[in-house]
């Protein structure tokens, strides 16, 4: 993986958008890492969010920065730069992002959740209630609060 940049005549970056601290990344090689995009990003500053797999081919991603000016710094890099941003062989065309932050919304499918599993042992099935299960539930809950 290379983070020497690229501008040349092929240009990769929207001198017209407004700079963002969250960088738009595309043309990623298939099955990018979040840790990858975090090592062609560090050395200009802190990342405190990426959200990867986006697009209709899932080879786009979004990296936030802690500051506007590392993002700048970014682009304004691999803008004059004479290499281009690479991951794993490939060009990255980076650019501004018209998102101010990266918002990880998950469909309620997609929410990880708690789930309680209990055995209860010595009784009968038709013995145990909603109202046994709901207690279970009730005492859970004041011990993991």
């Amino acid at each position: 993986m290379s983070s020497s940049g690229g501008g040349g005549a092929g240009q990769q970056f929207r001198y017209t958008q407004t700079p963002s601290k969250v960088l738009h990344l595309r043309n990623l090689p298939w099955e990018c890492t979040e840790e990858e995009l975090v090592e062609l990003c560090k050395p200009f500053g802190r990342i405190v969010n990426t959200k990867s797999g986006v697009g209709a081919n899932r080879n786009q991603a979004f990296v936030e920065f802690t500051d506007v000016n590392q993002a700048i710094s970014m682009v304004s890099y691999f803008a004059s730069s004479s290499e281009p941003a690479q991951i794993r062989g490939k060009t990255v065309y980076i650019q501004y992002s018209n998102r101010q932050e990266i918002i990880n919304n998950k469909s309620p499918g997609e929410t990880v959740g708690n789930v309680l599993l209990v055995t209860i042992e010595g009784v009968q099935a038709s013995d145990v209630t909603i109202d046994v299960i709901h207690l279970f539930s009730l005492l859970l809950d004041l011990f993991t609060k």
